[in-house]
């Protein structure tokens, strides 16, 4: 006659289910993204900084431009007449000015963020 034992478990050794340990895994994956952006050492998008604050165009660097950008908000940071950049690009003079970069190509082909971000450069140097 065969006796057959299961093997002795260590003192004091926790079992946990396979979904409760996916779930604790879970939350300490997310909770530590929300501790940080709370804490204002993470930002998932580039329309704000870390600390919450919206991003503000300097008027310095156009590689800083980014498509969800509005026209006025290139318009007063690079100090460029609007009517300039409309008839750079063939923007409808009917497109209002707080209407996102990325939403231009779609009403004037030559329009692209890279092309004005070159333009931009152009226009600043002496």
């Amino acid at each position: 006659m065969t006796t057959q034992t299961s093997a002795p478990r260590a003192h004091g050794s926790l079992r946990i289910s396979g979904l409760a340990y996916a779930a604790l895994i879970l939350v300490l994956f997310f909770g530590t993204i929300q501790v940080a952006q709370y804490a204002g050492l993470w930002s998932a998008s580039d329309k704000l900084m870390p600390d919450g604050s919206v991003v503000q165009l300097s008027g310095a660097d156009p590689a800083e431009i980014k498509g969800w950008m509005t026209i006025e908000s290139v318009v007063n940071a690079y100090h460029v007449k609007q009517a300039a950049l409309y008839a750079r690009f063939t923007i409808p003079s009917e497109t209002p000015p707080s209407t996102a970069l990325k939403d231009l190509e779609a009403v004037a082909p030559d329009f692209s963020v890279p092309a004005l971000r070159e333009w931009l450069t152009e226009q600043a140097a002496p």
